[in-house]
């Protein structure tokens, strides 16, 4: 094309050395460091955490301002009783935790490869995966007996929130939530959710329930449960309903059957745990239609390199039998 001006020259851009460092301060950063400040967020104070790292307090001082000075940024804030985080500060601590757990990770996979096969394997679990989680645990525990797992049984929210922020190596729980880039989600089985109440209830024994009729009785519900209660919402706002009363919220399951059993309570439950409820001489109600579907699975932050532990885990849940709803 006549009078086309020329293209400019390319540029260039280095690629960075192969293991080299990319800013002064991952140079300059002590896994230590990382340490002293965990330890100073988690006691929400430079006493507390001195005694806990048996360090002098003026030692524990020096440490942090060292890391700040290398960083540029505050990353404490002294208040009359407590020391908290800045936002800086905030972040550092989300990812120093994982840093502390994919060190374990590492000396367990050492230990593991040197024929010890120790580790530990902090697990969450949802009330719909509580019938299942001993199976698990006892099939992956044939094969690694001295691997630790810690089950700990909360809602979905609590779960999730301690899987992004390192609490937790794994949850199996109902899948319905967000999908996040760092969070491998997997599937085993389909599940619904049904309304149980006391057997002689006076919904029971009166044919199909419509949705309407639900609203004429309080409900009780899974603590922090913000999602199942909002999806739970969800079905009445189909049916152009408001949503159900929730007047008691509980994290047990067995206190949430009991106060179904004993008043004219209504509670949504996974079918998971229905034999659980019948167990405790609550009736399902023929409401017409499941309130919903959900996925019942396991979910795992993504690493380059899976513990051998948790990979036994994982491989422990994939073979277990979940049973149709």
């Amino acid at each position: 094309m006549p009078n086309a001006k020329p293209l400019p020259a390319r540029v260039k851009i280095p690629l960075p050395q192969p293991g080299g460092y990319h800013t002064i301060a991952e140079r300059e950063i002590d896994s230590r460091f990382l340490r002293h400040f965990l330890a100073v967020v988690e006691c929400k104070g430079f006493t507390a955490a001195a005694e806990a790292l048996n360090l002098t307090q003026p030692g524990l001082t020096k440490s942090i301002q060292k890391l700040e000075q290398i960083l540029g940024v505050k990353l404490l804030e002294r208040h009359h009783k407590s020391v908290e985080p800045t936002a800086f500060g905030e972040v550092l601590a989300a990812r120093a935790r994982l840093i502390e757990l994919e060190l374990a990770h590492a000396l367990s996979e050492i230990e593991s490869m040197k024929g010890g096969l120790v580790g530990t394997i902090n697990v969450g679990v949802g009330p719909s995966f509580i019938n299942y989680v001993s199976e698990v645990v006892l099939a992956m525990q044939v094969h690694r007996p001295n691997v630790r797992v810690n089950v700990s049984v909360d809602v979905m929210d609590t779960l999730l929130t301690g899987l992004i922020s390192g609490t937790f190596d794994i949850i199996c729980t109902s899948l319905e939530f967000p999908s996040y880039p760092e969070i491998a989600k997997e599937a085993l089985s389909e599940g619904e959710h049904f309304v149980v109440s006391a057997a002689d209830h006076a919904l029971q024994n009166r044919g199909a329930v419509n949705p309407k009729d639900l609203l004429a009785y309080p409900w009780v519900a899974f603590s922090k449960d913000n999602m199942g209660i909002a999806r739970m919402g969800s079905v009445f706002a189909v049916n152009r309903l408001r949503p159900p009363n929730i007047t008691t919220t509980t994290n047990s399951a067995e206190v949430m059957f009991d106060l179904v059993r004993k008043s004219n309570y209504l509670a949504s439950i996974p079918s998971s745990l229905l034999p659980n409820a019948l167990g405790m001489g609550l009736a399902k109600l023929p409401v017409k239609g499941a309130l919903w579907q959900a996925s019942l699975g396991i979910a795992y932050r993504k690493t380059a390199h899976v513990s051998a532990p948790l990979n036994a885990f994982i491989n422990a849940c994939r073979k277990i039998h979940l049973p149709a709803p």
